[in-house]
């Protein structure tokens, strides 16, 4: 079962996203078994740690999204994709965390779900069948988020975020282009100049306003990025609500959302403006976006 944005809120309330450790750390430090693990055991008062995890995750996300804009535009596609695919990867491992309902790696892939979210309380229990951890990963999170897809008071970038990518598997696509020998993964030289100059004028562009593709060359790190913007913005959008019902950690995300708008504004200066602009506008605290805000807690 999926957690409403007021139960999020309450799960993580008094929460900063400022621990000292990561999620992983913490486990580590419990010194628990193999067997331990095997068996499954609670565990409580670590929330903290997963909202800083969260914190990280969007900081990591941002940069993916950056590094994949400057890739596109300059004519490294196939690297672009894998890039933001990255991207993709850590905003869907952020948004399960904020479900309380992820994986993790600690000398094995574990299940970490909430017990009880006003408790505080996680079982945490190894994984037996050995698949693949992004395909893991993936998956988590359409099961997480299905029950908010096309959820009035929601807005538009949502519905897309939510979805799978229109083009396959997104882990399936980064493998192909990293590991197998394929005409399709590292074309770039292959192409003509007229398809290559056609495709970085594609890229060029706000994908949101200029939906006509100019080249008949497939495009899958222009569209991959889009994907990674409209789930960057499901994790901002609900990072806001916890600040908004939590002022302890309201200040801290303040903090931390101007330090990221400031080091991107000196230091990468040449992302894309449409993207600068969504940053501008997702990189805050928007006191009224609860006011938008209508899903009811169960």
């Amino acid at each position: 079962m999926s957690l409403t944005f007021e139960e999020m809120a309450i799960a993580f309330r008094k929460c900063n996203g400022d621990a000292n450790l990561s999620f992983k750390e913490h486990l580590k430090t419990l010194y628990k078994s193999k067997e331990d693990y095997e068996t499954g055991f609670v565990i409580s008062g670590v929330n903290n740690y997963i909202l800083t995890d969260i914190e990280k995750l969007l900081s990591k996300a941002i940069l993916n999204i950056c590094s994949a804009d400057y890739l596109i535009r300059k004519g490294y596609f196939s690297w672009g994709f894998v890039t933001s695919y990255y991207a993709n990867f850590f905003l869907i491992q952020g948004l399960n965390r904020t479900q309380l309902n992820f994986t993790t790696w600690v000398d094995r892939s574990v299940n970490c779900l909430f017990k009880n979210y006003q408790e505080g309380t996680i079982e945490i229990k190894a994984i037996d069948r050995s698949t693949d951890e992004h395909q893991r990963q993936f998956q988590r999170f359409f099961e997480n988020f299905k029950s908010l897809r096309n959820q009035t008071g929601i807005d538009r970038y949502w519905n897309i975020g939510i979805c799978p990518f229109e083009l396959g598997n997104e882990p399936e696509i980064r493998n192909k282009i990293n590991y197998e020998i394929s005409k399709d993964s590292f074309y770039e030289l292959d192409l003509s100049c007229e398809d290559f100059d056609k495709i970085i004028k594609d890229n060029s562009y706000c994908p949101f306003t200029y939906s006509r593709e100019q080249s008949k060359i497939l495009n899958h790190s222009r569209k991959n990025l889009k994907l990674a913007i409209c789930r960057l913005r499901m994790l901002t959008y609900i990072l806001n609500i916890l600040a908004i019902r939590n002022l302890e950690y309201q200040s801290y995300y303040q903090r931390n959302m101007r330090k990221r708008l400031k080091a991107i504004q000196e230091r990468y200066m040449d992302v894309s403006d449409w993207i600068n602009i969504l940053f501008q506008s997702w990189l805050i605290f928007d006191p009224e976006l609860v006011d938008k805000d209508e899903i009811e807690p169960r």
